[in-house]
């Protein structure tokens, strides 16, 4: 069993299914990319997981304990899941190391400093510590956002469209990034988006949502190489043909 298993989980919506009977795991150190385009479900998902949404069937596992995810709480995150949303949710009259540091405030103060000082190293934002989220790019504020979430060493990382809003300089810096925390941090991350593209170039492996479904979980390259399923085919050659058209029209 992975550090996360998914069984059976579905959702429904004014009578539509919108993520429909997905089961997976995810185990440590691995990143899981789900990609499908708007409206495919993959959001919920996210936020099923979370504890964000009440799912209409299925189960979850962390480290082999069953979790509830029909529990009414009051805190509906669960504590060992971190969701880093699309917009960051950072605190913008808190500089960048106050804002990992607000998520250890149970902890030493010796801790905590030695803590949000590994993290600023890791996220590669220790120069820009004294600055408050408005002074700096849309890849620091992401990287922040990571380094927040992961300050108390969460088992799973979840990330909502993380490379979305950055532009191409940033996105391949996040790329690296992203890899290299997972691997230091040994967790499981699981984060979705709609560009192909992205999830190739980062994860372990991919599942391709469209309308609820899951319509197969692989290997990067199995899903680039895949021509049995014509929708993943399509998607697959639709992210990547920009790149050919560069290729010809300048005879590379």
């Amino acid at each position: 069993m992975g550090i996360l298993k998914i069984d059976d989980i579905s959702k429904i919506y004014e009578g539509e299914k919108v993520v429909k009977n997905l089961s997976f795991t995810v185990e440590k150190g691995e990143i899981l990319a789900i990609v499908g385009e708007s409206g495919s479900g993959k959001t919920t998902l996210l936020n099923m997981i979370a504890g964000n949404i009440r799912p209409d069937t299925g189960n979850m596992w962390l480290n082999d304990n069953f979790i509830d995810l029909y529990f009414n709480r009051l805190i509906r995150e669960i504590p060992d899941i971190k969701l880093v949303p699309q917009d960051y949710k950072l605190k913008p009259e808190h500089k960048i190391w106050e804002n990992i540091d607000l998520s250890l405030t149970q902890y030493t103060k010796a801790y905590r400093q030695q803590r949000v000082q590994a993290l600023l190293d890791l996220c590669g934002i220790s120069h820009i510590s004294h600055k408050k989220p408005k002074e700096v790019s849309g890849g620091e504020k992401q990287r922040t956002a990571i380094a927040r979430a992961i300050a108390e060493e969460p088992s799973v990382l979840l990330l909502d469209e993380p490379f979305s809003n950055l532009d191409s300089v940033n996105k391949q810096f996040l790329r690296e990034k992203l890899i290299q925390i997972i691997r230091h941090e040994q967790i499981a991350c699981v984060f979705v988006t709609h560009d192909m593209i992205e999830a190739l170039l980062v994860a372990n492996r991919i599942g391709v949502m469209h309308k609820g479904q899951l319509l197969r979980l692989d290997s990067p390259q199995c899903i680039f190489e895949q021509h049995d399923d014509p929708y993943i085919y399509q998607f697959v050659q639709a992210a990547i043909q920009p790149l050919r058209d560069f290729q010809q029209q300048y005879s590379l």
